[in-house]
């Protein structure tokens, strides 16, 4: 019995490692991410809601938020200022992870909510598995840190984005189409940009 029992503990120390040496953690949280981004641009169009996946790299985390209607879009008041425009100062202390002074401000405008959906709910990635870098349309920059976000419109449109999913020297790279909302898993690296 003494032998049984350290085989099994030799043997749950070693499936860890082994499915991170396979990268089958990293290929997994990928199945998982892309199986969401295709259902919450399903949900966005039959909703006709707008919605966003919530990609939490430091926290390894992934949910879905929607906006109960159209998201509002920031419009010129005529006079060269925005309509509803908030302070400068006040939006970046908002959103201090959105570089981009017009996202900020549509950001301030629209009232995303959890979604509430036990397919779609809040989830860390397997293992070890780490969302590496996130590119959307519209950036010039990659997201590295803090969080980013994917839209999905409803007229059945979606942000185009690559996602780069990374446990090791494992790599699977997600790239949601922006017409189709098809979310196609890449072994590696995609150099393609939004």
């Amino acid at each position: 019995m003494i032998v049984v029992a350290v085989m099994a503990v030799m043997a749950a120390a070693v499936v860890p490692a082994l499915s991170s040496l396979t990268g089958a953690d990293a290929r997994r949280g990928a199945g998982e991410l892309a199986g969401s981004l295709r259902y919450l641009f399903d949900t966005a169009a039959l909703r006709y809601a707008t919605c966003r996946m919530v990609l939490d790299l430091d926290a390894r985390t992934f949910g879905a938020e929607c906006a109960p209607h159209l998201a509002g879009v920031v419009r010129d008041d005529g006079r060269g200022g925005k309509q509803g425009a908030a302070d400068q100062g006040d939006l970046e202390d908002r959103f201090p992870d959105e570089k981009d002074a017009d996202r900020r401000r549509l950001l301030a405008r629209t009232r995303f909510g959890g979604f509430t959906d036990r397919l779609l709910s809040k989830r860390e990635l397997p293992g070890k598995t780490a969302i590496r870098e996130v590119r959307v349309e519209g950036r010039s920059e990659p997201i590295t840190q803090g969080t980013a976000y994917v839209h999905f419109f409803p007229g059945g449109q979606a942000e185009r984005a690559v996602i780069e999913l990374a446990d090791g020297d494992s790599v699977y790279t997600i790239v949601v189409e922006p017409f189709t909302g098809r979310a196609r898993v890449v072994s590696g690296v995609v150099k393609d940009a939004p």
